[in-house]
Formats: C-alpha cells, sequence, structure tokens
C-alpha cells in the first residue's frame, strides 16, 4: 500500500452574524401579497360578471328583434341593469317564453 497524506491544510475565515451593509433587512411581504392577491380576484370577478352580463344583454337584444313580429313589448326592461342580475334573467327568460308563445301561434 502507498502511503498517503490525509493531512491537509486549510484556512478557515469565521464569519460573523452581523447585519448586512444596504441590506434589505427583514421586510415582511406576506400582507402585501395578500392585498395584491385580493385585488386581482376582484379584478377578475369584475370582469368574468361584465362578460356574462353583456352576454345576457345581448341574448335580451336578440330576443326583442326576434319578438318584432309577434308584438312582444319591452315591459320590464326596466329591470334590466347591471346591478340587478336575478332580474335580468328573469327578464330574459320572459322574453324568451313570449317569443316561442308567439311564434307558435303564428305556425
Amino acid at each position: 500500500m502507498d502511503n498517503i497524506n490525509t493531512t491537509a491544510e486549510y484556512s478557515l475565515k469565521v464569519i460573523q452574524e452581523t447585519e448586512v451593509p444596504l441590506s434589505s433587512g427583514a421586510t415582511d411581504y406576506g400582507g402585501i401579497v395578500f392585498i395584491i392577491v385580493l385585488i386581482s380576484i376582484a379584478v377578475a370577478l369584475v370582469v368574468m360578471y361584465g362578460v356574462w352580463y353583456n352576454n345576457h344583454r345581448k341574448r335580451i337584444a336578440q330576443l326583442y328583434v326576434m319578438g318584432i313580429d309577434g308584438d312582444v313589448g319591452i315591459n320590464g326592461m326596466e329591470n334590466v341593469s347591471i346591478f340587478h342580475p336575478i332580474r335580468t334573467v328573469r327578464f330574459e327568460s320572459e322574453l324568451e317564453n313570449m317569443v316561442v308563445a308567439n311564434t307558435a301561434k303564428s305556425v
């Protein structure tokens, strides 16, 4: 066997646990991230609601145009509002039923 020298010379430096100059410190970003996430979710919900409402408003306009020959009135149109989604859907359903009923009468 060969003689292997297992002793090695190392130079050790002791690092002291002091604050590093110009560091950002111990800033907690949890609150800021939470607020940004909440705002992002709120914006996404508003955009989704706007798209949903716009689709129903377009459908009401289509049904109204379909029902012009069948004498479908627009009574209740004041209930169609972005602030009243249930009334909007209800009016759309009633208008759809009136269009179908008037189309069935003419056939």
